[in-house]
């Protein structure tokens, strides 16, 4: 089969990631694919790519609101999961990720912001930690004199076209994964014309391999990647992230069902500002009793709407101004998928009258909540996982590592009381210092950037109980 054979999970997500992506876009993107997600009204002649080309259907998509609920969604849960920075441990030898983790000069914390929004956006991310190839013969001064680094290369579930795994030794473990890149035709210098690649990752008997194709030619010899001590893996370094877990198998998209509304929601605004066009101008009807002649005698410029003109119609002559009566079916849809898209999830466009306390809404969003904080904890993992390959790579310690984004995506509130009582149960040696200082961090009472260490240390210069105190 060709290198661009395609798993049958893949091809049947596909279309749900692209509806998701595009309305998170938002206008521009929706109405850029026409009759896709805007059927041609009244299209008689029964081919809608032609009906697209119609006038009427050129206005129909003009007048169109497309409000993107589903974008908006996701910037909010975004910014819930990094109102606070990750913590993280990362070895030396490989603290360059804080600042280029992917080799290009995304950091470490830009990559689990974009990988969250894919998450969000296709229920999948995917990392591969890969080490840039060095010529052979070199000494390890030259080696470093190139300051070759690995990188954690992030992929979007688009990318990652085919894979399979296997039980090896008691382990389920990816044997083969095909990744669809992009490359600018080098002939051009001046132009943007990009075409595809597919990296083709193998795990063999003896070892994990890299190979490029092209045009289902292979372009590259099939490679083994090697560790800082130049052994072969024996696995690929690649690392699934899930909505629901980190395996293989593809999940639903979060904001998935959300996307699907806001879709019907757009199409209902289509008919909505098309009856209002239409329907919403009061239309004159005149009577006479003049010939025509007399008409033009009487009025010469013609019948003008307003109180600035005078007309002449006879005796038996009148005009009345008819308008449609209000419509509010199709606006009621709308409203109602405005109420589900609430219902599951677009907590943000909620216009919400009178107090709720913080707890309140805590309980009141806590189904969300837990969505978005397995997201977090699954891609936390995933990226601590990366980091370790890194470790390997580089011949760094792979030991204490951590990277763990933010899963309290709400202010704790500080009690007075709670605090005093932590103090007692600290006098008593049933809590430790700590205790209070995690609780106090996260409420955001001390700068998260500070450390036990250093308020100790501060607090040995002046304390109130002791005096003056060196540090």
């Amino acid at each position: 089969m060709p290198i661009d054979t395609q798993h049958p999970e893949y091809q049947k997500y596909v279309p749900v990631w692209t509806r998701t992506r595009d309305a998170v876009k938002g206008g521009r993107a929706v109405k850029e694919k026409k009759h896709e997600y805007l059927p041609v009204p009244d299209n008689s002649s029964g081919d809608e790519r032609k009906g697209t080309e119609t006038i009427r259907y050129r206005q129909y998509i003009k007048r169109a609101v497309f409000t993107n609920f589903t974008g908006r969604t996701k910037n909010a849960l975004v910014g819930a999961a990094f109102r606070k920075n990750p913590n993280y441990e990362i070895p030396e030898g490989v603290e360059y990720l804080l600042e280029d983790a992917t080799g290009d000069g995304l950091s470490l914390i830009q990559v689990a912001k974009d990988e969250l929004s894919n998450l969000l956006e296709t229920g999948r991310s995917v990392l591969l930690v890969d080490y840039p190839p060095a010529p052979e013969g070199l000494t390890v001064e030259q080696v470093q004199m190139l300051d070759l680094r690995a990188a954690i290369i992030p992929y979007t579930a688009e990318a990652v076209i085919n894979w399979k795994t296997d039980t090896i030794a008691g382990r389920k473990m990816l044997t083969l994964c095909v990744l669809a890149e992009t490359y600018l035709e080098p002939e051009d210098e001046f132009g943007h014309e990009s075409k595809t690649q597919y990296r083709v990752l193998r795990l063999r008997d003896d070892g994990y391999t890299q190979q490029l194709y092209r045009d289902d030619v292979a372009v590259s010899d099939e490679i083994y990647p090697r560790k800082a001590d130049g052994s072969v893996w024996d696995e690929i370094p690649l690392a699934f992230i899930g909505a629901k877990n980190n395996d293989s198998t593809i999940d639903e998209a979060p904001l998935a069902d959300i996307a699907d509304v806001n879709m019907a929601h757009y199409r209902n605004s289509a008919d909505y500002e098309e009856s209002c066009f239409l329907t919403g101008q009061p239309s004159l009807f005149i009577t006479h009793s003049l010939s025509p002649e007399q008409f033009r005698e009487y009025n010469p410029q013609g019948i003008k709407l307003g109180s600035r003109a005078g007309h002449v119609l006879g005796e038996t002559g009148g005009a009345n101004l008819l308008q449609a009566d209000p419509n509010n079916m199709v606006a009621e849809a709308m409203k109602a998928k405005e109420a589900a898209m609430i219902m599951i999830g677009a907590r943000i466009i909620t216009d919400r009258t009178g107090n709720e306390t913080a707890e309140g809404a805590r309980i009141r969003f806590a189904s969300e909540n837990s969505v978005l904080g397995d997201l977090v904890g699954n891609l936390s993992q995933g990226l601590t996982k990366a980091i370790e390959w890194v470790c390997e790579f580089m011949g760094a310690p792979a030991e204490d590592i951590e990277f763990q984004i933010n899963d309290e995506f709400y202010d704790k509130s500080v009690d007075p009381q709670l605090i005093m009582s932590m103090v007692t149960l600290l006098d008593r040696s049933i809590i430790a210092e700590k205790d209070i200082f995690d609780r106090l961090k996260s409420a955001g009472v001390i700068d998260p950037e500070r450390t036990l260490e250093e308020i100790q240390d501060e607090r040995g210069v002046v304390n109130p109980l002791l005096g003056a105190v060196d540090a």
